[in-house]
């Protein structure tokens, strides 16, 4: 209904990214990205192929509820350079009119710091509900070696001015502080040792929303508090929401195919018109 909306609706202050069928007669299953703590979703599982359907359509649904100046999307993409969707999340980010940017591992540094930036300037400001929403996608944590936090919390110390800001401590304070001031992270990682790697207790507590893929009883226990995801079936995922004191088992929606994002490509194209010429008429 969105896609097939002469132009994009007024603001949502809850925009959705839909994730797949809900098994329970209901809506399809998704998540709200609220300004406020703890919204940021983090997916855990050893599905490659679902997660990045998952991120994949987060970034098409956030956008087509958001016009290009209302959304942003930073997007670290850890596929391997060998698997088969590899260029999947580019080529999806090539269809949004929104600002994007895809970033190198090279380059990871320099985003971190530009995002860290950017929360600093937004907490110094007053905040509106104008200002654009960033999205930080992160598609294979495992990979990002840099965003893991120190063995020592306190190897930097005041004294260490010179020091390369640390990637690890800026993500923890973009999901500690980002939130309320418009930004928001969607993570996936293969495994929770993967969490334990790159999270503190602290910080596994921003993330409000989880979706978890079939694991063990106890992994599943230690994140959601509850083994049910040790039930699941290969094809099924499990959203546990925080605020919401929800458990929804669902089916994560297949990869975006080609032929659906040009459609989404055409549509966003037209909707771009439209707000053009409605804003040339005012």
């Amino acid at each position: 209904r969105l896609l097939a909306a002469p132009s994009w609706p007024v603001t949502s202050a809850a925009p959705q990214a839909w994730l797949g069928d809900a098994v329970a007669i209901k809506d399809p299953t998704s998540v709200a990205f609220r300004r406020q703590s703890g919204s940021n979703l983090l997916m855990v599982g050893q599905r490659d192929e679902a997660s990045l359907a998952m991120m994949a359509s987060a970034m098409v649904s956030l956008a087509a509820q958001q016009p290009p100046r209302s959304a942003r999307f930073i997007i670290l993409d850890g596929s391997p350079a060998d698997a088969p969707w590899a260029g999947h999340l580019q080529r999806v980010a090539s269809i949004l009119p929104h600002t994007t940017r895809i970033v190198e591992y090279r380059e990871l540094g320099e985003a971190m710091t530009e995002l860290a930036d950017e929360l600093q300037r937004r907490q110094q400001g007053e905040v509106t509900a104008s200002d654009a929403s960033i999205y930080l996608m992160i598609y294979g944590l495992q990979r990002y070696r840099p965003l893991r936090r120190q063995e020592d919390d306190f190897s930097f110390s005041q004294t260490d001015e010179n020091a390369p800001p640390d990637p690890g401590r800026q993500l923890s304070e973009l999901l500690r502080e980002g939130p309320h001031n418009g930004i928001h992270t969607l993570v996936w990682a293969d495994t929770p040792v993967t969490l334990d790697r790159t999270f503190n207790r602290q910080s596994m507590r921003e993330f409000d929303n989880r979706v978890l893929f079939q694991m063990s009883a106890a992994d599943s226990s230690n994140l959601i508090d509850s083994p049910a995801a040790n039930r699941l079936g290969l094809y099924r995922a499990l959203l546990h929401s925080e605020e919401l004191g929800l458990f929804e088992q669902f089916r994560p929606y297949a990869m975006l195919q080609s032929s659906w994002l040009e459609y989404v490509e055409n549509r966003f194209r037209l909707m771009s018109s439209a707000a053009g010429h409605e804003a040339a008429q005012q």
